[in-house]
């Protein structure tokens, strides 16, 4: 049984995003630019992620029990209908509780679940700073491709890091799939492999 699971956004969430979008540890590695949040800022915020929208679509990932109590949020971006494309936005597991990995894994596989499956799409990419080693060992765990690198992108903390991009197409999704290259367990397989070359 899968340790989290998904739903749309609701009321109770807004104290706990505005926890996560004040903790400057917790966004340490984003691509994008961190501020501290207002309470009116997250209840905005939450706001905006509820229900369907024609560009983007925000999860909450809960608890998977009667409570479903939020953990963190996964998320897809610049969804393209006449391309079939989409931004693999990113993931927040912020419940320290839910940091071993396997949220986040299974995190990974419901949003390719969603796009490629749900919304039919064939291509989801996304970006990655190279120093985020969770990120970068689940590229490779779900056999999501190199695109290229975009050197000292960002500037954080007083020095410039590289961005990683990568992306997925369906044929390649469907074809490991069908492979049963999708079970978690050689998912995690994957991932500490991934994790020990970039170690090496």
């Amino acid at each position: 049984m899968n340790t989290v699971t998904f739903r749309d956004f609701e009321e109770r969430d807004i104290d706990f995003i505005y926890r996560c979008k004040n903790d400057k540890k917790l966004n340490s590695l984003i691509v994008g630019e961190w501020h501290p949040f207002t309470y009116e800022e997250a209840e905005k915020w939450v706001h905006g992620c509820m229900g369907d929208h024609e560009t983007f679509k925000y999860w909450a990932v809960a608890t998977n029990d009667d409570e479903k109590r939020i953990v963190g949020w996964v998320s897809l971006s610049n969804i393209d209908k006449l391309n079939r494309s989409a931004c693999f936005h990113g993931i927040v597991i912020a419940d320290p509780d839910y940091r071993n990995g396997l949220a986040w894994m299974e995190s990974c596989k419901f949003i390719y679940e969603e796009a490629f499956e749900v919304m039919g799409l064939n291509r989801v990419f996304g970006s990655c700073r190279v120093d985020h080693n969770l990120s970068m060992s689940t590229g490779p765990a779900f056999f999501s491709q190199i695109e290229g690198y975009a050197r000292e992108a960002v500037f954080v903390d007083g020095k410039f890091i590289d961005v990683c991009y990568r992306s997925l197409l369906a044929s390649e999704y469907f074809e490991h799939k069908k492979a049963g290259d999708y079970e978690m367990s050689k998912i995690l397989r994957r991932m500490v492999q991934s994790s020990r070359q970039k170690k090496n």
